[in-house]
């Protein structure tokens, strides 16, 4: 009766006690599923691996630069050859079987072919490969092995080729055929790299988002979709770069023993970036030094021995062949040492140099840094590199929970580092790479740099020290790595589909 007096009266019954839980649930299950999408960065690992096995389908074999040097340096490390043996006519290399050979001169013509005509598509090229009436490649069980030579690859440590050995030795066990091989060492990679950037965002107490956009660049899935040290290049710094951050700004110094090994992977994998061993010290105070100097050496010991050693070990010729092909310069402007020597009597000559080269090329090397795709021929439109370009610079605009004094110390470091390292690739190719008679630097390429992009973030953070609304770091970097996926996709599926 009472209920019914209730209705007629007008007023609405009360509310369910279940009813009441259920609207509670669903609110705090809105709530918590905004929370985590924009503060769980992870939650786009799918959405990545997707992207990179997309931009390796659609990559013919080969299209990678220099992946036919790199398939063989790799190709080396799996037969057990560590170090370079095999030379001819002064170069270093391999001898490979007839058949593997004639099959990757006749993929790195295709490429030579699809570079060079317009209009052409790659199925057109390969499309008597698979046909053995119209296919040059034939059996040649009885010919003598033919040398393949490194051309310039000798220099990369192993390290920087792991994935890509376990999968070139399973293919040599199961014998498969170069493409099938090439593309399996490719997955690997890029299952491998992927899964090392990943935890490189889970493990950095900051700027999340912005490590996730510099991932998904499109120089950063192009690098992890074909066969480079490229993808071990910016993996391993990315991990380095945020142990060394959550070091500085935790209350202890961390797990000592993690950063020693990812800070010696970092440094093997390519030269340049023995110089991240200066974001050790971010974590301590200057006058703290003195008594931490056995944990300091502990971490940055082992890249200051074995990277030199290595270096010494592969007498890497960086590829100065290809200047003598085009003219004949005296052996000592490729000699570093001699170089050295020449710019003590000469110290302008190297700043000059590097400077025209910035200065000339700058715009090159900007898009490069971005990404410019297959063998840096196949450019983006203009407006996702200027799109790209403000979304990076404004991610990392966040508030980093450190002291004053913490905030100022990884300044400086992380500043220092990445000039340090501008000035260091530079200078490896005017002394390995450069005749005296060019004005410039030759052979700096704008991907080089994409490994001090985390780096860089920091600096822009410590400096800027402004804090976006909550959301927009996350808004930022899944708009950026859609533009950089789907740009990078579409770009390779049409220019060789």
């Amino acid at each position: 009766m009472s209920t019914g007096r209730a209705c007629q009266s007008g007023s609405s019954p009360p509310r369910r006690p279940h009813l009441q839980r259920l609207h509670g649930s669903a609110a705090r299950f809105s709530v918590s599923g905004y929370e985590f999408l924009f503060n769980q960065p992870l939650f786009l690992l799918p959405f990545h691996w997707r992207l990179v096995g997309l931009s390796s389908a659609v990559l013919p074999p080969l299209r990678g630069p220099d992946e036919i040097s790199h398939f063989v340096r790799i190709s080396s490390y799996a037969r057990g050859e560590i170090l370079p043996t095999t030379e001819v006519n002064g170069r270093k290399g391999i001898l490979v079987e007839p058949r593997l050979y004639s099959e990757l001169q006749f993929f790195r013509t295709a490429g030579e072919v699809f570079a060079r005509e317009d209009g052409l598509h790659y199925p057109q090229l390969v499309a008597g490969y698979r046909n053995p009436t119209s296919s040059s490649i034939a059996d040649e069980p009885d010919e003598a092995p033919i040398f393949a030579p490194f051309a310039g690859t000798e220099g990369y440590n192993p390290v920087a080729y792991i994935p890509y050995i376990a999968a070139a030795a399973i293919g040599r066990l199961f014998k498969l055929d170069f493409p099938d091989m090439l593309f399996l060492m490719r997955w690997f990679g890029l299952v491998t790299f992927t899964a090392i950037a990943a935890y490189s965002i889970a493990v950095i107490p900051a700027l999340k988002w912005a490590f996730v956009l510099i991932a998904l660049l499109p120089v950063s899935l192009y690098n992890r979709s074909v066969l480079s040290a490229d993808g071990a290049a910016l993996s391993t710094a990315l991990v380095i770069t945020a142990l060394c951050l959550r070091a500085a700004g935790g209350t202890a110094a961390g797990r000592v023993w993690e950063r020693s090994l990812w800070m010696t992977l970092c440094a093997l994998s390519k030269q340049p970036q023995i110089v991240f061993l200066l974001l050790e010290l971010m974590f301590y105070r200057v006058k703290e030094l003195p008594r931490q100097w056995l944990r300091v050496a502990s971490v940055v010991l082992p890249s200051v021995i074995l990277s030199p050693m290595w270096v010494f070990a592969v007498s890497a010729e960086i590829a100065a062949w290809r200047l003598q092909e085009e003219g004949h310069h005296p052996p000592e402007h490729f000699d570093p040492l001699w170089k050295l020597l020449y710019m003590w009597d000469h110290p302008y000559h190297f700043p000059l140099a590097a400077w025209r080269a910035l200065s000339g090329w700058g715009d090159r090397l900007w898009q490069e840094l971005i990404g410019i795709v297959g063998w840096q021929d196949i450019l983006l439109p203009t407006w996702i590199y200027v799109a790209l370009t403000v979304l990076l610079f404004l991610v990392p605009f966040q508030k980093l929970q450190v002291s004053g004094a913490t905030r100022a110390r990884v300044a400086v470091i992380t500043g220092l580092v990445v000039l340090s390292y501008v000035i260091l690739v530079y200078l490896i190719f005017f002394l390995t790479y450069t005749p005296l008679d060019v004005d410039h630097v030759r052979g700096v390429q704008g991907r080089y740099f994409v490994v001090v992009l985390p780096v860089a973030a920091i600096f822009v953070a410590t400096v800027v020290n402004r804090e976006l609304p909550s959301a927009m770091p996350a808004a930022i970097a899944i708009t950026g790595s859609m533009i950089a996926g789907i740009a990078t996709v579409e770009a390779l599926f049409q220019a060789h589909w």
